[in-house]
């Protein structure tokens, strides 16, 4: 997974320099992209994509979990589509109650073990849906995870989840972290923002595209979210709250930005001593060896360290709260392109 440089965050030195290439890579992207969507195919169910149009996690798979968990609690049943990334086996794989980490990826995993839902795991996403409809005939709509670009499956909702880091410098890659440009967020229907406050993000949208005036506010959706009490590896049924945990203390984290958990723990007033890993890392067990325990690490990450047979290894879960009217207005949304 690539390492967000630093100077992705000034519009000068490397970045200026870089801005050639951005310009051919807007170039060559827009076009493949445009291809891609004229063979686009569709699912015979409502289909909403999550994603984002800058590298590195943004909270995607946090989203996905709280919007399935939101449309399960009024009674549609959602089918999760997933490319899997860094599993083993790339074969189109339907989840079930036995699936590994190893064969359908870390994400997919935590996804399948906080809501159950049926998921099927493949890098062609329209294939993956109708295996998975074939298995599940009574979905009432999909959900797929990080496909913002995956233009060959038509999507009758768009959803851009932003996070702390916000865009960055604005610039596409390699100059910046954008995939695609800011004004991509005038064609998707909500922006989900995750540990970024929707004033800050319309700061940002008008400073790098000038278009505040008319750009739709209403799409922007707040996602709150604030950590849980840590759960025992070994001891799914022993909880602890943050608060009992005093140094020496450990915390670990192989995501996208690692220190965006870090500050949410030093927030809850723990002293921490930290190891960041690579997104989707597969974590050894000698690796954790020199750390101070307790250890804290990740939902995500504790995918892949279920197995260790160390002691005192947390996973600290985050609760997510997406407001009720966005949930009301997703629904009628999705009963208005019910095929």
């Amino acid at each position: 997974m690539l390492k967000t440089p630093k100077f992705w965050q000034k519009k000068r030195g490397i970045s200026t320099l870089l801005l050639p290439l951005s310009y051919l890579y807007h170039l060559i992207s827009q076009y493949d992209l445009q291809k891609r969507a004229k063979r686009a195919q569709k699912l015979p169910r409502p289909t909403i994509v999550i994603g984002n149009i800058n590298v590195g996690g943004t909270g995607k798979t946090p989203t996905t979990i709280t919007l399935t968990k939101a449309l399960q609690a009024r009674g549609l049943t959602v089918g999760i589509l997933s490319r899997g990334f860094g599993r083993k086996d790339r074969s189109l794989q339907i989840v079930t109650p036995h699936s590994t980490v190893q064969e359908i990826g870390d994400e997919p995993y935590l996804i399948y073990q906080k809501t159950k839902a049926p998921m099927a795991i493949y890098s062609h996403r329209y294939e993956a849906g109708l295996a998975l409809l074939k298995a599940n005939p009574h979905i009432d709509c999909f959900i797929c995870d990080d496909a913002l670009q995956h233009r060959q499956l038509e999507r009758d909702i768009e959803i851009i989840v932003v996070g702390a880091q916000g865009f960055g410098n604005g610039r596409l890659l390699p100059a910046g972290p954008l995939r695609e440009p800011i004004n991509r967020l005038q064609r998707v229907d909500f922006i989900i923002c995750n540990q970024i406050f929707p004033n800050e993000l319309i700061q940002q949208i008008a400073s790098f595209s000038g278009r505040s005036k008319v750009f739709d506010q209403t799409k922007i959706i707040p996602l709150k979210a604030e950590l849980d009490d840590a759960v025992s590896l070994h001891n799914p049924a022993l909880k602890r709250s943050l608060e009992t945990f005093q140094p020496p203390l450990s915390a670990i984290a192989g995501i996208a930005h690692p220190e965006n958990f870090y500050q949410m723990l030093r927030a809850r007033g723990l002293q921490l001593t930290t190891k960041s890993f690579p997104d989707h890392h597969q974590i050894e067990e000698h690796e954790l060896a020199t750390l101070p325990p307790p250890i804290l690490m990740t939902e995500k990450d504790a995918t892949k360290c279920q197995h260790f047979k160390m002691d005192n290894l947390w996973a600290v879960p985050l609760k997510n709260e997406l407001p009720d009217h966005f949930i009301d207005t997703l629904q009628r949304k999705i009963m208005a392109n019910d095929r």
